[in-house]
């Protein structure tokens, strides 16, 4: 068909527009095979590590040993394997956690190297092995004695090493090494029982019934960990929700902000040539091949940017994941596997999105009879609703034009505003993350609390504490009916130094001697000064009931504060116990009477580690949202030129100079962008704290969305750059238009 000819020739005269949506099909097939073929293929590998080495269901300490093992392992249907660790301080402020070596319940696997299989071996973790240099064979001289590297490995109920469970980032040198169960034979080793449900259908369940069994037979529990709630485990699985739930939004905004551009050139482009496809109707051609024709442009630019999409995801995805488990979350690295049905939804995605949107408007165009369309289109600018509303005819007829020009395509308007917004939502994404961040793990937050070490006792201490130590107790405990969210009920000793004023959201002092939340767990719980909130324990579940007086303005985390007085009187414990205390200075404590020793002046070490990837993540998210923005609102400035070429040359006629005329045609959409913009952050903000919420639920993890203001003036300085800058690649053709343009249209 000699119409295949004017196909090359039509995407040629307008490359500049179709470049710009094939980038953005591109974006949209690109993130969504990237998205789903990560997040599938590591949920896969996580599942099989934890089937196929027996992840544990639920983990506990006990005061004192269980007496008959085997047996409650046949009372509660579940293998119940006994292992040992033991925290070791290393030269140059580095920590190992040495574990037994389990053989049915969280069986280790060597990522490298071989299994242990001789005294003195050690299996170390990869982020340890690689930050500390090691090499295989290397000797290592750890708790009084010398082990052999003999590899990496990766451990079921270490996902993702943390020292503590409820941490949200490990300590900066610390690292897990495996061994021989005989190795750990210290006095301060912690005693740890795993446990493995035999039945898979309803391991919830299971769990309660062996707490119920533990605490029927008087076994009091010091540590209660169900891999539900342990960030160990359940922390990838944030990591892959959050992947999975990018893979839809965005490639669909994506192919949707294309359907709406390329709907508009497409429907001009037939207008503009009504004359012609009349022509073509008289000589015989029937309208479905005209549709074919119109309909090949979006189809090829659809397919060639899908295509182009899923083949460079494809060679990104294995290095990607196996990225991710061997430096952040460490799982058994194996083959990638994509799912053809992902390959095919990439290209034929995009294809059916603007084939559609395309078709119907091909459609309704064409459907107007031949000697109709001969006659040219003859559509005159009406006003619509929004123009009547606005009554512009008081306006100076500068600014009126420019309303005008804008209001006349609702559709072109609508396209800019949303795709402002989405570059402007992306870009704000990531500095909102960074700022947050910082703000959280920079210990700016934890003004309330000035002590560097907290130290937590195997057993409830009484008497003085040593000079220095400031006590305290504490529970961990969960609101009635929500095991998911868990926090800690906290005694403290008040008017001491290390305790500052507790602020409210207005920075009003609040007293000391009353029980106060902080905010984030207030906003989880949705709670106020007032309500009653009732806790109960994890360890024996007995509940208990406290009235919120007070809400401190803090980011520092979950927690619920009370005078240690109150607290032990409410729990039945002995007058001035403790379990814990906080401390400015090194404390040197008898390891063995410790359960753990938290070095806090490491926060901003772990901060500075964490933030340096992340750099690289927020400076995509920038170049991303300006790339997009640039796209978006060069297709509808230039648009806008070829749209309004009768109008340009009239000004021209009318002797407006070039500046003028660029002022009015090229600065009509500025407030678009800058509404388009400023409407983006509530939207932001109301969704990454929605996506927080779900994360909060999955991984016990609360986390404030700020937003510093200085970000947000770099966010629209760079949107408004790429503004300025489109303007100024659309400049040249809209000096190219001359005054005869008019003339001609006039003519015709």
């Amino acid at each position: 068909m000699a119409l295949r000819k004017r196909v090359l020739r039509t995407l040629l005269e307008n490359k500049g527009r179709y470049i710009g949506i094939f980038i953005l099909i591109f974006i949209g097939s690109f993130s969504f095979l990237f998205f789903r073929g990560f997040s599938g293929n590591y949920a896969r590998l996580i599942n099989e590590f934890a089937e196929e080495n027996k992840q544990e269901d639920v983990s506990f300490t006990t005061y004192e040993p269980i007496a008959d093992v085997p047996a409650l392992e046949r009372e509660v249907g579940a293998i119940i394997e006994t292992h040992r660790h033991y925290d070791v301080q290393l030269p140059e402020e580095r920590e190992l956690r040495l574990i037994g070596l389990t053989e049915t319940v969280n069986k280790p696997q060597a990522l490298t190297g071989r299994d242990l299989a001789n005294p003195g071996e050690i299996l170390l973790s990869p982020g340890f092995f690689n930050s500390n240099g090691y090499q295989i064979g290397d000797k290592i001289e750890v708790g009084g004695k010398t082990f052999t590297v003999i590899g990496t490995a990766a451990l079921p109920d270490y996902v993702y090493i943390l020292k503590y469970v409820n941490d949200v980032m490990a300590p900066p040198g610390f690292g897990v090494g495996v061994v021989s169960a005989d190795e750990l034979e210290y006095p301060e080793a912690v005693t740890v029982y795993a446990v493995r449900f035999n039945d898979r259908t309803n391991v919830k369940a299971q769990v309660s019934g062996l707490y119920n069994a533990l605490v029927g037979k008087g076994i009091s529990l010091s540590e209660w960990m169900d891999a539900s709630t342990n960030k160990r485990i359940r922390m990838p699985w944030a990591t892959i929700s959050g992947m999975q739930a990018m893979s839809v939004p965005v490639p669909t905004a994506m192919f949707l902000l294309s359907c709406l551009i390329v709907g508009l050139m497409i429907r001009r482009i037939v207008r503009s040539e009504s004359v012609i496809i009349g022509i073509l109707y008289a000589q015989g051609y029937r309208r479905k091949e005209l549709v074919r024709h119109y309909l090949s442009i979006p189809v090829l630019i659809s397919a060639a940017a899908g295509v182009s999409g899923v083949l460079l995801a494809l060679p990104l995805i294995a290095p990607s994941v196996k990225v991710m488990a061997t430096l952040y979350y460490t799982v058994p690295y194996e083959n990638i596997a994509i799912s053809f049905l992902d390959i095919a939804l990439g290209i034929l995605m995009p294809v059916a999105f603007l084939g559609i949107a395309c078709l119907l408007v091909i459609r309704q165009e064409l459907n107007k009879p031949p000697a109709e369309l001969m006659k040219g289109s003859r559509e005159k600018a009406k006003a619509n609703i929004f123009e009547r509303v606005l009554k512009l005819e008081s306006l100076p007829f500068d600014l009126k034009f420019k309303v005008r020009e804008q209001l006349r395509s609702v559709s072109r308007l609508l396209f800019l505003l949303f795709g402002v917004m989405a570059a402007s939502f992306i870009m704000l994404i990531g500095f909102a993350i960074n700022h947050s961040m910082n703000v959280v793990f920079s210990g700016e937050s934890d003004a309330e609390f000035n002590y560097s070490w907290e130290y937590a006792f195997k057993e409830l201490q009484q008497g003085e504490p040593s000079p220095g130590a400031v006590p305290f107790n504490a529970i961990r405990c969960y609101p009635a009916g929500r095991e998911t969210v868990e926090f800690y009920l906290s005694g403290i000793i008040t008017d001491v130094p290390y305790v500052s004023d507790l602020l409210d959201a207005k920075g009003n002092e609040l007293p000391k001697g009353q029980v106060n939340i902080t905010s984030l767990l207030a906003n989880r719980l949705r709670i106020g000064v007032g309500d009653e909130l009732t806790v109960v324990n994890r360890l024996d579940g007995k509940e208990y009931s406290l009235v919120i007086d007070g809400i401190v303005q803090t980011y520092s985390g979950q927690f619920v504060y009370m005078p240690l007085s109150g607290f032990n009187k409410m729990l039945g414990m002995p007058e001035g116990s403790y379990s814990g205390v906080f401390s400015e200075e090194t404390q040197n404590y008898d390891p063995a009477v410790l359960s753990g020793a938290k070095d806090l002046r490491n926060v901003t070490n772990t901060m500075d580690e964490l933030m340096m990837p992340m750099m690289t993540v927020i400076i995509s998210l920038a170049v991303l949202g300006a790339l997009i923005g640039a796209i978006i609102i060069f297709l509808v400035i230039s648009l806008t030129i070829e749209e309004s070429r009768s109008s340009i040359s009239l000004l021209k006629i009318f002797g407006y100079r070039s500046k003028e005329v660029k002022k009015l045609m090229l600065g009509s959409s500025r407030p678009i962008v800058i509404i388009g913009f400023l409407l983006s952050i509530p939207v932001m903000l109301a969704s990454m704290n929605a996506m927080y919420a779900y994360l909060g639920e999955m991984i016990n993890i609360a986390l404030p969305i700020l937003l510093s203001p200085g970000y947000v003036v770099i966010s629209f300085v760079l949107i408004y750059g790429v503004f300025e800058l489109s303007k100024l690649l659309c400049a040249r053709k809209l000096a190219a238009i001359t005054m005869s343009e008019a003339l001609k249209a006039g003519a015709e």
